[in-house]
């Protein structure tokens, strides 16, 4: 949208001063505005406690109640906003510490009612932004007035005592989203009460401001939870909006070194229900917490304080200004000893829900074919079938849950969002036993979610498979591939599913083009064609319909609209309904050749999502309601009013058709006192029951003229006016009983969500399994086949291809294969020129590893996978200055973290480990490394590396590691470079050109070809050519300095060598046999004709074996 204008509106809701103030001093400038809480508590107190002097204006006499000292500072900062958000020549006074109204009566210096209202307003909620609904306009005032001008782009001018700036009220929605993705706490002040509800109970003085009050708070994580009751503007965000709140505890001094602590971690959706916990042992880097993070990317954050440095230094990396992550420290103390457990405990037992599950429910939906279950998702969904529920269920969190739980609790208590704790239906912890999670390097370095270059999902592994239709299906959908399944029979249930409905793609196309063809498909076609058409025509109506599962919870929450309510439970009707085409069971006419469905994994999902419980409780629902209304926002007519089920309602709706029958009975009677017999009401300009005369029409005296024309003349009479105020009045109580209907009408659809959870969410499990048979349509993916799990570790691909590469280059990828087998070969140390594409063949293995495992098909000929429990990486790196590391640090934190953690059954892979520090130290340190792995850990293995004494691990381990190289070819072209600095005759290493071919062979490579990545890069032609000379002097040193070695050993006179018995002539035959081999091993590293390489290694192998024999 355009920029908006800028606005400048002068309240006309508040009185001129009585008298010019004498001019003050402006204030300093106060610290810019900030959406971040300080991460230093004891600094942002400091910062706080300094009071800018100024003289005194006006010495005011003291108030007779003393203001307490955090009032006075609310106060100050209210009304002392940034000098750079005011007009320049422009001061505003600030606020004295006492109430300027104290200082005598009829001064005109005091608090306008309206000022004391937001003053006491902001006393109450001094860390939200407010927004007070005045008129037809949202007002700000003070420092929220200069804030919301920096963001908004609006005029922010004093007014009396305050700073204020305004918004119209039909731009609410806008506004408040702008706001809050700034990063603030916004909240909206609404007027509760009307002028006639005021005037018919009595109201107070005339000059009484109107009745408000703190209607909703909004921040990231909740918007979308209230986004139905915004309105005007602003579009919501589809992805998922978690707030999480960490704490931590040392561990003993156990394990590496008594670095470790116990991190505890509560997430919620607000918007969706989810509740994600888990308490784990993390290390110094914090690479669990850090995985966690990414993995859920929370927009909101709260620090249980305090927290160990390690976690603080983080989260204040994680969320630092450029993340745009709000976050609140809040302590736990104040809990004391198990004080959250009796605190949440407490808020259970006065709740009216169910208490959570510790089950993963997610995994319920789930249930492998080889356990032969044939539970309803339903009863697992409510914790029937579950050991631990209720009040057992929260007593069996760990202590750290349960504390991090109880700080979300008093959180949301603020928003009244809190009941969505007491629900169990989506409480999953973060990592389950049929679950891999993926760390946080492997989630970066893979690029699984986003890209490297900029951050954004173009060019990530989400954005290559995800053909989801619905927001609810995406956000279930990055679910699983940042949680891969770890269990066979599950990944396989999910492979049945979608080969199922690509099975289905195709003969509806085989079935389409037979009947366009006039040809009989036969039954069997049809009906099997049913499912893919059935799933798309379902999901396309649900990706055009309003957000399902955000909803549901919105109704939950007590915060949808009559619109949305009706739009949301319409959908979830209508795509049960068309469900239910779908032959799900064998009956005695339905043979098992026609069946629909036949994975049961298909069968359990289509079953909720069209469960006739929740079909018939969304028409019992809907049946209240108006939809006529409901499109309009009419809420006075929103219910289907009845005595039985709305009294009050009715009773509202009698009350207004008696007003309204009054006013037309007195038409009766002035049609007979004025002799007109066709005498009607008249509506003009919005103003209704007007009796239009003649102007010549006499009148009674009392009667009140509205408006005119040439010819005639509108009133309203004493009785008209009366009954007027009396109708209006009944329309507005009405809207008041209605609005409380409303909400009590949505509290009671509490009983309903866990039924309508989980059927969104199998519609969302669908979605999820009709994008990946999409994928494998469009792509002409394999299915994978997964090895028992006695079977050795292993991994088989053939032609296997880079699933996001492949997209970009189409044809033109080069496919490779990969043989790991655990009894066998399992390490692959590969090498090869730079830029030669190591670094894409084993991305290319862990994302079909991925890929298989989440339970999509994979680009390859074939793939035999044996199923992995984790895949760790080490790959790039680059200093972090926010947490004061290195890049080597970096580096070996990495490695220390795939060493601890990596299992017999894990993948591995590392890519140039070592390379940040000396060529020695690294050496030793990548060798070190990877025999570890190898005798420790035994993994499967994949090592890339530029260093060639690495290759000698395979004497050690000889056939379980195996040498690799990216295959080229290169060509003799010396580097035409014209010096005139350059020393005629100097050698130089022959650049050549290269053509990289991208095919994994067997063998090292002996060279890395860094200067032809310079040529590449454009690094001066006079760089180039000295790095070339540089490089051929260091060979020959390298080369010189071996032989002389070798020549040293040889010219030792015999009484100084341990075998003295040994004649002067054979050692002259030694020596010489040693030039010939390391002559013709020279004509091996510079030839690059194979033939000539394998002459040369033969007859430098035939000197060496007749010296020996010799």
């Amino acid at each position: 949208m355009g920029k908006q204008p800028k606005q400048q509106v002068l309240s006309r809701f508040f009185a001129p001063s009585a008298a010019a103030k004498p001019p003050v001093a402006p204030p300093p400038p106060n610290p810019p505005a900030s959406a971040f809480a300080s991460f230093s508590p004891a600094k942002r107190a400091r910062a706080l406690s300094r009071s800018p002097k100024t003289p005194d204006a006006k010495k005011h006499k003291p108030s007779s109640s003393s203001s307490a000292p955090a009032r006075d500072a609310v106060r100050r900062r209210l009304l002392e906003p940034p000098l750079s958000a005011l007009p320049a020549p422009t001061a505003v006074p600030r606020l004295p510490a006492s109430n300027p109204s104290s200082s005598g009566s009829g001064s005109g210096k005091g608090y306008t009612p309206l000022e004391q209202q937001v003053v006491d307003l902001k006393a109450r909620h001094p860390d939200v932004l407010l927004m007070v609904e005045v008129g037809y306009r949202y007002r700000f005032f003070g420092e929220d007035a200069a804030a919301a001008a920096s963001v908004l782009g609006i005029v922010a001018h004093p007014d009396r005592s305050f700073l204020t700036a305004s918004v119209p009220t039909f731009r609410l929605g806008f506004h408040v989203r702008r706001l809050v993705a700034a990063g603030h706490k916004v909240g909206v002040v609404r007027q509760t009460e009307t002028a006639a509800i005021k005037a018919a109970h009595g109201g107070a003085a005339a000059g009484a401001p109107f009745a408000r009050g703190l209607s909703a708070v909004y921040t990231r994580a909740t918007i979308e939870a209230s986004a139905g009751e915004l309105e005007g503007g602003g579009a919501p965000e589809e992805g998922s909006r978690y707030l999480v709140c960490v704490v931590d505890r040392e561990a003993e001094a156990v394990g590496r070194e008594g670095f470790e602590v116990k991190v505890g971690v509560v997430a919620v959706e607000v918007s969706t229900g989810e509740v994600v916990h888990g308490e784990f042992m993390d290390g110094a880097s914090r690479s669990g917490l850090e995985a966690v993070l990414l993995g859920l990317a929370p927009v909101e954050v709260i620090l249980g304080t305090p927290l160990s440095f390690a976690t603080e230094k983080l989260m204040r990396a994680y969320a630092g200004p450029a993340s745009n992550v709000r976050v609140e420290c809040t302590p736990r103390m104040c809990f004391g000893e198990a004080g959250a457990l009796a605190e949440l405990l407490s808020f259970f037992e006065k709740s009216e829900v169910n208490s959570p599950t510790i089950e993963n429910n997610r995994q319920m939906i789930e249930i492998s074919e080889a356990d032969n279950s044939c539970h309803g998702i339903d009863n697992n969904r409510q914790g029937i079938d579950n050991d631990l529920h209720g009040i057992e269920g929260i007593m069996a969190l760990p202590e750290l849950v349960v504390q991090a739980m109880a700080l979300i609790v008093r959180y949301l208590k603020g928003f009244g969002m809190e009941r969505l704790i007491c629900f169990g239906s989506s409480f999953r912890p973060f990592s389950a036993n049929t679950e891999m999670s993926l760390s946080a390097n492997a989630l970066q370095q893979l690029e699984v979610l986003k890209n490297n270059s900029d951050g954004s999902v173009e060019g990530s592994l989400f954005q290559a498979m995800n053909n989801t239709c619905t927001a609810f299906g995406s956000r279930l959908f990055r679910h699983w591939l940042t949680h891969p399944l770890c269990d066979r029979n599950l990944i396989c249930a999910r492979h049945d599913a979608v080969s199922e409905i690509s099975e289905s793609m195709g003969s509806r196309q085989h079935s389409d083009s037979m009947l366009h063809d006039g040809e009989d498909g036969g039954c069997t076609a049809s009906v099997r064609s049913d499912l893919s058409t059935v799933l798309s025509s379902i999901l396309t109506m649900l990706g055009r319909s309003l957000d399902s599962q955000r909803g549901i919870t919105r109704i939950f929450h007590c915060k949808a609209t009559a619109k949305e309510f009706v739009g949301v439970i319409e959908a979830i009707l209508t795509a049960g309904k068309q469900l239910q085409k779908l032959v799900l069971e064998d009956t005695d006419t339905v043979s098992s050749q026609r069946k629909s469905v036949h994975s049961s994994l298909l069968r359990r999902l289509i079953s909720t999502a069209s469960s006739s419980t929740v079909l018939s409780n969304a028409v019992k629902l809907l049946s209240c309601l108006n939809k006529d209304a409901a499109d309009q926002g009419d809420m006075l007519n929103i219910f289907i009013a009845s005595v039985d089920q709305f009294p009050e309602v009715a009773e509202g709706h009698v009350t207004v058709e008696m007003a309204k029958r009054k006013l037309d009975l007195l038409i009766v009677e002035y049609r007979k006192q004025l002799g007109m017999r066709n005498l009607e009401y008249k509506t003009v300009a919005g103003t209704t029951y007007l009796i239009e005369l003649p102007v010549d029409r006499r009148v009674p005296s009392n009667w009140m003229k509205v408006n005119s024309t040439k010819k005639t003349i509108r009133y309203h009479t004493p009785e008209i006016v009366k009954n007027l105020d009396n109708l209006v009045l009944a329309k507005e109580e009405l809207a008041v009983i209605c609005r409380t209907t409303w909400h009590t009408f949505l509290m009671d659809f509490g009983k309903y969500y866990a039924q309508f959870q989980a059927t969104v969410e199998s519609l969302a499990a669908l979605d999820c399994l009709y994008s990946l048979a999409t994928l494998a349509k469009q792509n002409n993916y394999v299915q994978p086949n997964f090895v028992p799990e006695n079977e050795a570790s292993q991994i088989h691909i053939k032609d296997g291809r880079h699933p996001v590469l492949e997209s970009l280059l189409g044809d033109n990828f080069v496919p490779n294969d990969t043989d790991l087998q655990a009894d066998e070969e399992y390490c692959q140390i590969v090498t090869g020129p730079n830029m030669g594409g190591k670094s894409c063949y084993i991305r290319q293995v862990a994302l079909i590893t991925i890929m298989a495992q989440v339970g999509s098909f994979v680009p390859a000929s074939s793939a035999r996978l044996h199923v992995v429990d984790g895949i760790y990486t080490r790959m790039g790196a680059s200093d972090s200055i926010q947490q004061g590391t290195s890049t080597f640090y970096e580096e070996l934190n990495e490695a220390s973290n795939i060493l601890h953690n990596c299992s017999s059954r894990s993948l591995v892979i590392i890519d140039e480990l070592g390379r940040g520090t000396s060529t020695h130290d690294g050496v030793a340190i990548a060798y070190a490394t990877l025999q570890y792995l190898l005798k420790e850990k035994k993994c499967i293995v994949i090592f890339v590396t530029h260093y060639p004494k690495i290759l000698d691990i395979q004497r050690e381990f000889e056939g379980s590691v195996g040498a690799y190289h990216v295959s080229y070819l290169s060509t003799r072209k010396l580097l035409e470079i014209t010096d005139e600095k350059m020393e005629i005759g100097t050698e130089t290493e022959d650049l050549g050109e290269i053509t990289f071919l991208y095919k994994l062979v067997a063998g090292a490579s002996d060279r890395s070809f860094g200067l032809n990545v310079a040529l590449l890069a454009q690094l001066p032609l006079s760089c180039i050519r000295r790095a070339s000379v540089m490089a051929a002097k260091l060979q020959e040193e390298l080369s010189e300095r071996e032989e002389n070695k070798v020549g040293r050993l040889m010219e030792k006179p015999a009484g100084h060598s341990p075998k003295a018995v040994c004649a002067a002539q054979p050692y002259q035959g030694l020596m010489e046999a040693c030039r010939r081999i390391l002559g013709d091993m020279r004509c091996v590293e510079s030839s690059n004709d194979l033939t000539d390489t394998l002459s040369h290694l033969r007859n430098a192998k035939e000197i060496a074996v007749k010296t020996t024999k010799g």
